[in-house]
């Protein structure tokens, strides 16, 4: 390869850009002070080129022969020189960085420079690794910052930013690292930290690619390597996301068919506290939870049972201030969703009954042997939770063609406030006389139709019977009333959210959705049923204001024991 000496001119001498290290006034100045004091020990290595000889090993050296020579030092005029072959590139490089490896240790700038130079004359990363008694990994690692953008590599070398930045930014695309040069040329922002920085290039959350539950080939974003961390990560959150919340929905069915009567999903947005939970087996209603972190891990808690569940399952065993008497099971349905239920389904059941007399009469003829709510006798005041529901309500078609019914037949009894309730009691039944001479004058026709409507006017709301009417009648809530802002906004049980996005969207698809919030699961679901971005699903009712009325949990749908009638 080389190995003649020869003392060549030092103006016949060149710099190569071959050359790995760049060095400091103050390094050259120290070396030269060591030249004029005991000569030049060891010879360059160089090589002969178009215009002079090219330094390839030695540049700290030539430098400060050169400034003794421009000081007036006449024994630096010609310098030893060990000459090699002017056409091996490689074995050049090679060269240069095993000797200055083997000197002061070069910054990572420098050896990446070296080593792509190396790998572009064709030598792969174990070639590499095997010339300079170093590993692949450290070798891949210093290839890693030629992805790096020009200007982060000028901030480094300028010492603008410090080895870690560097290392992390490797973990950015080209769009992530113009963002946080964007942010670090801005004089009024700053880039986030470095404790920060890994989340911040991953789009917010740092997601190893440890966490999955699927095989990795039918993820189909990008998938980027820390290699000064020794771990992979995912970049693309949606599509992890859509397939690890199908391993979690996978989970779920495998343990519930192993005989977990309750198999139950903590997700990311809330949190597992393993202290409030007692072991327990399957046989004493032992739970399986699946905890599910924000970052993508999955932790599996099988045979738990809550404390108060326990204490619910026996009243003999009490916590500090407890008496140890059971408590009922938290209700599907909160109590202004039950009302507003409740008065939606009412409204459809006595449109109904006010075009079924028959069933009228015999309505009126049951509430008068077995008693009612109402039957004292007064019109069902119809009392909204909020304003909300009373507005909604109000708007109801069905309220409205009840009302066109009861103005009829408030104006065939003669009434003057046509659009007041036709029952109006009296203590002293001063209007009784009155109305049954009214009623005599009518036709028996005429008088079944007011018996529709008086017993419509009277049917209590969130009663068992509204429940059986609307099944005999096949009333089709579906026909008068469609979901309102209203309804998703009071429907906020997280099992029975995720029960209706599996309706309106299908099981398959809703697995995809499994941890999202029942905020994001409800904007769903309105988009399926708007036609938003996805097939539009129509005819859709929730199975709690069908007939006869379904809930979505095992748990019971209100928090109060409803009247029979």
């Amino acid at each position: 390869m080389h190995r003649d000496l020869y003392h060549i001119p030092l103006a016949d001498l060149r710099l190569s850009k071959l050359n790995v290290r760049r060095h400091g006034a103050r390094e050259i100045d120290s070396l030269a002070a060591s030249i004029a004091a005991l000569g030049l020990i060891q010879p360059l290595l160089v090589r002969d080129g178009c215009d002079g000889f090219e330094i390839v090993a030695g540049q700290r050296r030539y430098l400060a022969v050169k400034k003794l020579n421009a000081d007036g030092s006449p024994e630096t005029d010609t310098v030893p020189c060990v000459v090699m072959d002017a056409s091996d590139d490689a074995a050049a490089l090679e060269s240069s960085l095993a000797e200055n490896i083997a000197r002061l240790p070069m910054d990572e700038m420098d050896q990446f420079e070296a080593f792509a130079a190396l790998k572009k004359n064709g030598l792969d990363e174990a070639d590499i690794a095997a010339h300079f008694a170093i590993s692949e990994q450290i070798v891949k690692r210093r290839l890693a910052i030629a992805g790096l953008h020009p200007d982060i590599r000028r901030l480094y070398r300028a010492g603008d930013i410090d080895a870690k930045t560097l290392h992390l930014l490797t973990l950015a695309t080209k769009d992530r690292q113009k963002a946080w040069l964007a942010l670090h040329r801005d004089p009024e922002q700053a880039p986030p930290p470095a404790w920060q920085l890994k989340a911040w290039l991953l789009g917010g959350v740092e997601i190893s690619t440890k966490t999955a539950l699927f095989d990795e080939t039918l993820y189909q974003g990008g998938i980027v390597s820390d290699l000064f961390g020794e771990d992979r990560y995912f970049t693309d959150p949606d599509e992890f996301w859509r397939l690890q919340n199908a391993g979690i929905a996978e989970d779920v069915e495998r343990y519930r068919a192993a005989g977990w009567s309750e198999v139950i999903v903590v997700a990311p947005d809330e949190r597992f506290q393993p202290w409030d939970y007692d072991k327990a087996s399957k046989a004493k209603g032992g739970a399986v939870y699946i905890d599910v972190d924000a970052d993508g891990q999955v932790t599996v808690h099988k045979g738990l049972a809550s404390r108060r569940c326990v204490r619910m399952s026996n009243p003999t065993v009490a916590g500090d201030g407890d008496t140890g008497a059971a408590h009922p099971a938290r209700a599907e349905l909160s109590a202004p969703l039950a009302n507003y239920i409740d008065l939606v389904r009412h409204s459809a059941v006595r449109l109904a009954v006010a075009d079924a007399p028959g069933v009228a009469l015999r309505l009126m003829l049951a509430h008068i042997i077995g008693g009612g709510l109402w039957w004292q006798v007064v019109p069902e005041p119809q009392h909204p939770a909020t304003t909300m529901i009373g507005d909604v309500i109000a708007a109801l078609p069905t309220e409205a063609a009840f009302r066109e019914r009861r103005q009829a037949a408030a104006a065939k009894l003669g009434n003057r406030d046509v659009d007041g309730a036709i029952v109006d009691q009296h203590n002293d039944g001063a209007r009784t006389a009155d109305i049954f001479a009214r009623l005599t004058e009518l036709s028996d026709a005429d008088v079944m139709g007011l018996v529709g409507i008086v017993m419509a006017e009277t049917l209590a709301a969130g009663t068992n019977l509204i429940d059986t009417l609307g099944a005999s009648l096949k009333v089709d809530i579906g026909q008068h009333w469609t979901p309102d802002d209203t309804f998703f906004a009071l429907v906020k049980d997280r099992e029975a959210v995720s029960a209706m996005l599996s309706e309106v969207i299908g099981a398959s698809a809703a697995k995809s959705y499994l941890t999202e919030t029942g905020t994001k699961k409800k904007a769903v679901i309105r988009k399926a049923l708007a036609g938003e971005g996805r097939t539009k699903v129509k005819g859709w009712t929730p199975r709690i204001l069908t007939f006869p009325q379904r809930g979505y949990t095992q748990r019971p749908l209100t928090a109060h024991v409803r009247p029979a009638a």
